[in-house]
């Protein structure tokens, strides 16, 4: 399962490293602000990444329009910044890595709780989290998304603010399966909607290969009422 930390994950994609995350989320930092250490969990003295550059999906068109497509980040890193740098952390992303996922996976999400993180200068304290749900399908009129629930006895927790931004892993299929979009929960149930991974490795192939456009189908398979 790929590391994370807070609202991003680093991938390393055709011998280059990306982080991935939300698209709403860094928009929130100011130019130049954004930091990403070289370890999960950042210290004194830690390397920052350099940052070459953001990229968002723009345009979208026909089935495309009005979806979670555009709320997909891609961070660029400079030549200099290798697979290494994050210390062999960098989730390997090919053809036996990643998969869509199927109703009824168990899923897993590694992600921080913002209700459970603290910033005191100068310390940074985060929440993380490790949660499990099963996959519902595809939802919604976005065939972007997916959604998964999951119920808990016992929460620790009663609001998943935050998650926005995590690796989703299939665990049934061994494989990194998407990004979470967003998710909310009522009492003991928990449901995130979360971009497909095919969809994200379509659009990382183009900043990859410096193409400024794509367009490609997508099958989908819906839930049986």
């Amino acid at each position: 399962m790929p590391l994370t930390a807070e609202r991003f994950f680093v991938v390393n994609f055709s011998g280059r490293v990306y982080a991935l995350t939300c698209a709403h989320i860094v928009r929130d930092f100011e130019s130049g602000k954004l930091f990403i250490t070289e370890e999960k969990m950042g210290r004194k003295g830690g390397k920052p990444a350099t940052i070459k550059g953001l990229c968002y999906p723009l345009s979208p068109r026909d089935a495309a329009f009005g979806t979670d497509l555009v709320d997909m980040c891609v961070i660029e890193f400079t030549e200099n910044i290798y697979a290494n740098f994050f210390k062999g952390s960098a989730y390997v992303i090919d053809k036996n890595t990643v998969a869509t996922s199927a109703i009824g996976h168990r899923l897993r999400v590694a992600g921080a709780l913002k209700d459970k993180s603290s910033i005191i200068p100068p310390d940074i304290n985060v929440g993380y989290c490790n949660l499990e749900f099963g996959d519902m399908g595809v939802t919604t009129s976005d065939p972007t998304l997916r959604e998964a629930t999951a119920v808990s006895l016992n929460p620790q927790f009663d609001n998943v603010i935050g998650i926005s931004g995590s690796p989703v892993f299939d665990e049934t299929a061994n494989a990194l399966c998407g990004m979470v979009a967003r998710g909310g929960m009522v009492k003991n149930k928990c449901n995130i909607f979360y971009i497909d991974i095919y969809d994200i490795v379509h659009f990382l192939t183009r900043v990859h290969k410096r193409e400024s456009t794509t367009y490609y189908t997508k099958n989908i398979t819906l839930p049986v009422a």
